[in-house]
Order: structure tokens, then C-alpha cells, then sequence
């Protein structure tokens, strides 16, 4: 990894030591963010258009039923098409995202990939300005491969991730990963004030898709800024990992690669790996659809509009960071396996009580329950990261993280399945979601059959390098995108 000072750039040395990869990667990583809270507007919008297609509301544009809407567009309710997006995206990323992992493994286009999807998410960022009642059906479907698009380009990232880490050691990836983490929270932050702050001048009536298309048009600069400057500026070109054996192909290699890690980590990790890659397909599907269907709830049953839900997520962002500092202190006094099946069981009772409760209080109890969920997420997702660094024997964290990533996408599309058929059959939201819900409670079972903390690293230790648990965790460790 080439670090050519005149590409340090506004990063500079005092951030990533000069590392063009590694400042890349925090200008890479604050366009992702800036595009998820976008995203957040953008299913609003579409659920608010699908919603009037419906019938779902009076001349005024006020809602004519209390409750969710029941009526029906392109054979779905309002809620269950939003929901199907999420479906789509997920049955792209579960099936196809073994290829992505080959094409950094096995070609030498990694970069030019992520260059061509990056490309793909700013265009349909800006197609998508124009979303009114004409067009949002055929917007729906583009958010549904954008977020595919989003799943690639992840891959494509993260591989660099995992290069600079293995190159610089922990303490250093420790301070770059800091410095990305913290840039990228600012800028959503940043992205998120804006645009309640705009939405607040906005007249009430359409406000939710005027909003979503300001929204869209503002990101879409964002974006070509910060995307096109880590990955034109930075990210370096990089040759294939490996070659491809004789007759293989890079659409199956991917799979056939994850197939022989499943089979060896079943057969040779079997006190600590094994149940964490288990656990993980569920409680990512569980926490990625919870975030996801809460936006529905939100407009849906309780009627909050773009500027609310913005305050609502801008809270949970907020609120993360608590939440990385109650996982270093239950972290601490437990051990991670401890901590993190105690996260999930809170992050189950935080949906069931907040869902249950909120139909009938003042809307102001929304913000309190958005406060904690953001500290359910960050108790999750720092101490899921930070059992996965101790369990993984040293050397084999390259290959054991792409098979990460993919555990993370198997199951994505299962949850809000079970939402749309919920909705499709008359279950009222609150139940779906109590239901979808339920996931954590699957993945609370499946790491109950780990052994104990001590000997899940005595084992991780004798398959690779001595390695013990460091300190806890820290913000550095959680993805605030996961919002």
C-alpha cells in the first residue's frame, strides 16, 4: 500500500499516517452514511405516494383511519410494499453476494466494481428526485436494487478494510477505524439537522415527498463529492487474492468457497465459532429489519411526518453512543457472550414494550423510545464485533471476515417476509413486528449452546496466534449506518 503524501488530502497524516486506502475509506464511509439517512426519506415518500394510490387518504391529505391503512395497491397494502423492498434487496444480496465476494477474491476488478456501483447508487439517487404519483412504484423497485447496489459496495469496501488492518496491526486499525467512525456519525448528524431544518419551513400538506425529493437531490451532491473523491483520489487498484482453480468460474467459486468454510468451521470450531456464525444470520436479520419496519410503523400507525421521523432517527443516532459506553461496562462485568445475549434480549423487550404502548400515549413518548433503541444498537453491534475479533483465530481473519459479511445477508429477506404475510393476513403492525421481533429470541437460543467465554478463546487460541480479548469496546466498533 502505496502512501503518497500528495494525496493525503484534508485526512492527512494526523489522521490515517498518509494511508491513501485508509483515508479512501473514511471519505467512502461518510458517503454511505449521508446515503442511508437519505434513505430514511426516501421510504417515507414512497409509503406516503403508495398510500394515496390507495385511498388511504382525504382531499386534505390527512389520513382517514386511526390506525394503519388497510387498503390495497398493486395487490398489497401500503406497509407490505415498502416492506417488499427490503425483500427484494435481501433476496439479491443472499444469493448474489458470493460473486461479489469472488470478484475481490479472484479478479483484479475490485476497484473498478466499486467504482461502477457507486456510479449505479448516485444515478438512481438523483432518478429518484422525481418521485411523485406518476413514478413511485418504478422508484420502489429502484430502491430495492439501490440497496443491493449498497450491499456490493460494502464488499468492495470492506476488503480494503480487512488489508489495512492485517497491514498496520490493531493498535493502528484501532485509531483509523476511530477516526472513520467518528467523521461518518458527524456527517450523518449533519445530513439528518439539515434536512429537519429544512422540512420544518416546508407547508405541511405533501411535506413527507418534498422532503424525500430535497432530500434526494442534496444527497445525490453528497455523494458524487465523497464517493467520487475516495474512490478516484484513493482507493488503490488491487490484483486478484487468489487464482481461480482450474475450471472454476467466479459466478460459483464464491459459493463453493463459502460452502468448504461452513463445512470446516462446523467441523473444527465447535465451541465458540460455530455458534456465533449461527447466531449472527439471525439476530442481523432481526436487527436490520426491526430499523427498517420501524419506518413503517412510524408513518403508518402512528403518523408522524418526514420531520418527526427525522427527529426520531436523529435521536437513535444520537443515543448510540450511550450505548457503546453501557456495552463497555455490562461487557466488562460479564464477557462478550454474556453481553451480547443480554443486548439482543434488551433490544427484544425495548420493539415488544415501545410497540405495545405507543398507540396510546402523546407522540413525544416516540422520541424516548427512539432514544432507546439507539442504545440498543450500540450495545449490539460493538459487542457482536467485538465477540467475532476474539473467537477468530489469528491469520484467518481475511477469509472468516468476507464469510462474516455474508452471514449477515442470508436471512435479510425472512423478517420482512414474515411482516408482509403478517400484513397480508389482517395481524395488526404491532404483532408483525413483535413477530419479526422475535428473531433476537431465536439467536438468544442458538448462542446458549456456545461453551463458556474461556473456552471459546482457549479454542480460538490453538487454532491460530495466542490472542486474548482486549478492552472492551469503544464507539470505533459500532457502524452507525446500521441505523
Amino acid at each position: 500500500m502505496t502512501t503518497p503524501n500528495e494525496k493525503t488530502g484534508c485526512c492527512g497524516r494526523n489522521v490515517c499516517d498518509g494511508n491513501v486506502d485508509a483515508i479512501g475509506f473514511g471519505w467512502l464511509s461518510s458517503g454511505r452514511g449521508m446515503l442511508v439517512m437519505s434513505n430514511i426519506y426516501m421510504s417515507s415518500s414512497i409509503f406516503w405516494l403508495a398510500s394515496e394510490a390507495a385511498g388511504c387518504f382525504d382531499q386534505e391529505g390527512n389520513s382517514i383511519s386511526e390506525g394503519a391503512c388497510e387498503q390495497k395497491v398493486y395487490g398489497f397494502t401500503p406497509s407490505s410494499l415498502v416492506s417488499n423492498i427490503a425483500i427484494i434487496s435481501g433476496l439479491l444480496s443472499a444469493f448474489l453476494m458470493p460473486i461479489c465476494g469472488a470478484i475481490v477474491d479472484y479478479t483484479d476488478y475490485r476497484r473498478a466494481t466499486g467504482i461502477a456501483v457507486v456510479i449505479l447508487m448516485v444515478v438512481i439517487q438523483g432518478v429518484q428526485v422525481y418521485t411523485v404519483e406518476s413514478t413511485w412504484f418504478v422508484m420502489a423497485v429502484l430502491q430495492a436494487v439501490a440497496g443491493f447496489f449498497y450491499q456490493v459496495h460494502m464488499v468492495m469496501t470492506y476488503a480494503y478494510m480487512i488489508e489495512i488492518a492485517v497491514a498496520f496491526g490493531e493498535a493502528k486499525m484501532t485509531e483509523y477505524s476511530s477516526n472513520m467512525t467518528s467523521l461518518q456519525f458527524a456527517c450523518q448528524s449533519l445530513f439528518l439537522v439539515i434536512m429537519v431544518a429544512i422540512s420544518f419551513l416546508l407547508d405541511p400538506f405533501r411535506k413527507t415527498v418534498v422532503t424525500a425529493q430535497i432530500s434526494q437531490g442534496f444527497n445525490t451532491i453528497t455523494s458524487i463529492i465523497l464517493f467520487g473523491i475516495g474512490w478516484f483520489n484513493y482507493m488503490t487498484p488491487r490484483k486478484a487474492v487468489n487464482q481461480l482453480p482450474e475450471g472454476g468460474s467466479v459466478l460459483t467459486e464464491g459459493f463453493r468457497q463459502n460452502w468448504k468454510t461452513a463445512k470446516r468451521i462446523n467441523l473444527n470450531y465447535k465451541k465458540g465459532l460455530r455458534w456465533f456464525f449461527y447466531t449472527l444470520v439471525f439476530a442481523e436479520a432481526a436487527a436490520a429489519a426491526v430499523t427498517t419496519i420501524s419506518i413503517i410503523y412510524l408513518n403508518d400507525t402512528l403518523k408522524l411526518d418526514s420531520t418527526q421521523v427525522g427527529i426520531f432517527f436523529l435521536v437513535t443516532l444520537l443515543s448510540i453512543i450511550p450505548g457503546t459506553q453501557l456495552a463497555i461496562w455490562v461487557t466488562r462485568k460479564s464477557n462478550p457472550n454474556t453481553s451480547w445475549k443480554l443486548s439482543m434480549l434488551n433490544f427484544f423487550v425495548v420493539i415488544a414494550i415501545g410497540v405495545s404502548v405507543l398507540e396510546y400515549v402523546p407522540k413525544l413518548y416516540c422520541f424516548i423510545w427512539g432514544a432507546f433503541v439507539g442504545i440498543g444498537l450500540g450495545w449490539f453491534y460493538p459487542t457482536e464485533n467485538l465477540f467475532f475479533s476474539v473467537c477468530v483465530p489469528s491469520g484467518q481473519e481475511a477469509e472468516l471476515s468476507g464469510f462474516h459479511v455474508y452471514c449477515t445477508q442470508i436471512l435479510s429477506w425472512l423478517p420482512p417476509l414474515l411482516f408482509t404475510v403478517c400484513i397480508e393476513s389482517g395481524v395488526q403492525q404491532k404483532y408483525a413486528l413483535i413477530m419479526v421481533d422475535c428473531f433476537f429470541l431465536v439467536a438468544i437460543g442458538i448462542l446458549c449452546f456456545a461453551d463458556s467465554w474461556e473456552e471459546i478463546v482457549a479454542e480460538a487460541a490453538s487454532k491460530g496466534t495466542s490472542k486474548t480479548a482486549k478492552d472492551p469496546i469503544d464507539a470505533t466498533h459500532c457502524d452507525p449506518t446500521k441505523v
